[in-house]
């Protein structure tokens, strides 16, 4: 390690050390909570960005939890009392992102902002809680008012009510070629059809 990636990385360490919520990636790069900033650095330590954890309106929040969406290059960011979900894309070919509805940014409307590192707001019906996300999916399972609710992040909306489950057993399995999602609905655990979001059967005990 030469002195100058030595140097940053000490420097970084307090604030890594106060961070209320950290994911990395694969290439090095962090991000991190701290109060109400999401901070991201690169392997060298070197701060790269900073955002408030704001929605659109402005309503500032905090960040609740950060997950790393490998598949798509992609870090998720869910934040705690607001209803929004971002996806900061740390591809730099990432496509633009365009503020307004699906329907719009897909016609070309409006002003683009580069997608490399713009947060990519979904607007929600309500705020979310805990969240099941696997980087293979490009949906995320979350708790929103006594609910468990799919969020597809190509679409941008929520696409699923799966009713009043566990999610913390919540596991993906894979059938012929299939992928399943289980879960605990108190009565048994149930299989639901990732394509269609329908139960197909109860799974199967282990």
């Amino acid at each position: 390690m030469n002195r100058r990636l030595a140097l940053a990385l000490f420097l970084a360490a307090p604030a890594l050390a106060r961070a209320q919520a950290l994911v990395s990636n694969a290439e090095g790069l962090r991000l991190f909570a701290q109060g109400q900033q999401l901070i991201l650095s690169g392997a060298d330590g070197t701060e790269l960005r900073r955002w408030q954890a704001a929605d659109a309106r402005g309503r500032r929040g905090t960040v609740q939890a950060l997950r790393d969406a490998s598949a798509r290059r992609s870090f998720i960011v869910v934040l705690s009392g607001l209803a929004e979900l971002w996806e900061i894309a740390y591809d730099p070919a990432a496509a633009p992102v365009y503020e307004g509805l699906v329907h719009d940014y897909r016609m070309g409307e409006g002003i683009a902002s580069p997608g490399y590192l713009t947060p990519r707001r979904m607007p929600l019906d309500a705020p979310i809680g805990a969240i099941f996300f696997d980087p293979r999916m490009p949906w995320l399972l979350a708790e929103q008012g006594g609910q468990l609710v799919v969020l597809h992040l190509d679409v941008r909306r929520r696409i699923a009510s799966l009713g009043s489950a566990d999610i913390g057993s919540a596991r993906l399995l894979q059938r012929e070629g299939q992928w399943l999602l289980s879960l605990d609905h108190g009565e048994g655990q149930v299989m639901f059809d990732t394509r269609r979001w329908r139960p197909v059967q109860a799974a199967p005990a282990y």
